[in-house]
């Protein structure tokens, strides 16, 4: 019922609805249920809005929230299923420079595309 909730191709407000109030769980398996539809979204708007509801994750503006949710995409890395696999290590690579570069302890800025600060 929530896949078909998250790939309602006639309502887009159904499907950012759902991976909202799924992601709002704070856990793995609400992440879980809306990689796996991002993975199997065939119409653009409604992969965007799932795309949406992952990066508009207001988790993502805490540093207990980015945590939790990189741990998340961390073990769902692993997961049975390729498509939440998939999807988990294509955000992870996305945060990759940004985790490098606060791990690495730099300043207060990250560094410019020419690799100065």
């Amino acid at each position: 019922m929530l896949h078909r909730l998250l790939l309602d191709a006639q309502d887009t407000a159904v499907t950012q609805e759902t991976a909202e109030a799924l992601l709002a769980r704070m856990d793995t398996a609400g992440l879980r249920c809306v990689l796996l539809a991002r993975s199997w979204a065939s119409e653009t708007w409604t992969a965007d809005e799932i795309q949406a509801a992952l990066d508009c994750d207001p988790d993502w503006l805490t540093t207990e929230g980015a945590d939790r949710l990189i741990a998340q995409l961390r073990e769902l890395t692993g997961d049975t299923d390729a498509g939440v696999r998939d999807e988990a290590q294509r955000i992870l690579a996305r945060l990759r420079p940004r985790e490098e570069w606060a791990r690495d302890g730099s300043s207060a800025r990250p560094p410019t595309s020419s690799g100065t600060p």
